[in-house]
């Protein structure tokens, strides 16, 4: 196996002797193999936790600058949808608005400030939207689903998720557009 040689070279070193000591090294060969995969196998997993942190699709970060059309959600992460509820990736909308252009300003700006505070952000192992923006340019709609208690923004171009980055912030800006337009809030809004 590749970048084991010196894991292998050291178990070669070792001559089992005759006899009852034996299953020593044998048991200590077998260890060496052991600790030489884990540490392949946690290489594996950490190195590519530690690169360059997800970047925002130049297309979807593109469309935050020049929308046709853009709406807010209000969503509860902590209620199951009925038949009858209206759903945005299956968490329940408690209602929309559809933003005009100063609005839709303070909002983009909103989204824009979470990424960039959240650039290599891990954030929880959660995921409890309470927020979503809808941003139309031309036919190709993006949305931004966002989670500022987990620190999680979901972005979605049509129905494919291209993205998951950080974020962090607060929702005020965004609650205060939802307020505003008398669109309920989560009963366990963001603070």
């Amino acid at each position: 196996m590749p970048g084991s040689e010196p894991c292998q070279r050291a178990v070669v070193a070792i001559h089992a002797p005759r006899g009852p000591g034996r299953w020593v090294v044998r048991r200590f060969k077998h260890t060496v193999k052991f600790a030489c995969s884990a540490l392949v196998v946690l290489l594996a997993v950490v190195i590519p936790v530690v690169a360059e942190p997800d970047k925002l699709p130049t297309d979807a970060a593109a469309a935050l600058h020049a929308p046709t059309n853009v709406v807010l959600y209000s969503l509860e992460p902590d209620e199951r949808p009925t038949a009858e509820d209206k759903t945005l990736y299956g968490w329940k909308i408690l209602g929309q608005v559809k933003l005009d252009k100063k609005q839709a300003k303070i909002a983009i700006a909103a989204v824009e400030s979470a990424i960039s505070q959240g650039d290599g952000f891990a954030g929880a192992h959660c995921f409890a939207p309470r927020h979503a923006l809808r941003v139309t340019v031309k036919d190709q709609t993006y949305d931004f689903v966002i989670c500022y208690a987990c620190g999680h923004i979901s972005v979605s171009r049509g129905d494919t998720t291209i993205a998951r980055l950080g974020a962090v912030g607060s929702p005020g800006s965004l609650n205060a557009l939802l307020t505003a337009a008398k669109i309920p809030l989560a009963k366990t809004y963001d603070q």
